[in-house]
């Protein structure tokens, strides 16, 4: 008898989950009202709903990882397909950090979040010649930091292809008081991209910018300044004839609810979207 209840135990033991510490759920719904110079509609801008968790390895390492999940709040439906959501999962310490999986590009770290602030309208001078990746599938990054340099690199080997490395990134950012300077550049085939950029504050307003090239495609650039929650943005890419001036204003209603506005202009539409969000 004793035996056979040692074997149960150890059998529901066996079959129990293992616990995961620093579980939390988060996530964000985003409905809008857009405009897109000749009609209107309602649609999602970015509804996603996330989860979390990370575990204490010992010596000062941990393991961590990210399910998320984009949500189409016009539909009410979970998005299938090529979403571009991130899912990661990865080991950090005083080191740096190493995963696996569809993360925040190099690129983007690096130059794109200097250019495109935007909830919707930004980033022709970023993404505009192509290769301006936000989100990377396929991935595997390391990131690593030395005093105000901070460091990342990734290769992307997609599954099926027949190639053993698509695309490979470096880059970095380095602050200087309240300068940020930071530039990337990616082994891309035929089309390799080099990019720079640069945020600073000013009497009041936060300056930023930045310059990509796109070899056998063009070059662009964009420029924005936010002030008192207003941001205004200049852009443009030889990838279209007209730059591309826009707007963006959020008004907190308290808690993680928002109100946005972003208005857009390319030389022949005008587009505009208003956003009520709510993060969790």
């Amino acid at each position: 008898m004793q035996k056979k209840l040692i074997a149960v135990a150890i059998a529901g033991a066996l079959a129990a989950p293992v616990a995961i510490a620093d579980t939390a759920v988060s996530g964000s719904i985003r409905g809008a009202v857009k405009y897109s110079g000749s009609e209107w509609s309602m649609g999602n801008a970015g509804s996603r709903i996330r989860f979390k968790a990370s575990e204490d390895l010992g010596n000062g390492q941990s393991a961590y990882m990210n399910y998320e999940f984009g949500v189409d709040s016009g539909k009410g439906t979970i998005q299938t397909g090529k979403t571009s959501r991130l899912t990661y999962v990865g080991v950090k310490g005083d080191w740096g950090t190493f995963s696996v999986g569809s993360q925040w590009s190099t690129l983007f770290n690096t130059v794109g979040t200097f250019i495109d602030k935007s909830n919707i309208n930004g980033g022709l001078g970023y993404w505009g010649n192509g290769t301006g990746q936000y989100r990377m599938p396929y991935s595997v990054s390391v990131t690593t930091q030395a005093g105000p340099v901070w460091i990342q690199g990734d290769l992307q080997m997609q599954d099926g292809t027949g190639s053993d490395i698509d695309r490979a990134s470096i880059g970095g950012t380095m602050s200087l008081g309240s300068v940020t300077l930071g530039a990337a550049w990616q082994d891309n085939g035929a089309n390799d991209f080099t990019g720079v950029g640069a945020s600073m504050s000013l009497a009041g307003v936060a300056l930023s910018g930045g310059y990509t090239d796109v070899d056998n495609k063009g070059s662009g650039f964009g420029i924005n300044a936010k002030m008192a929650g207003v941001i205004v943005a200049y852009e443009e890419s030889d990838s279209t004839a007209d730059p591309t001036i826009w707007g963006h204003y959020g008004i907190g209603l308290g808690g993680g609810a928002k109100f946005i506005i972003e208005l857009a202009n390319d030389g022949t539409n005008t587009k505009g979207a208003g956003i009520l969000r709510m993060d969790f």
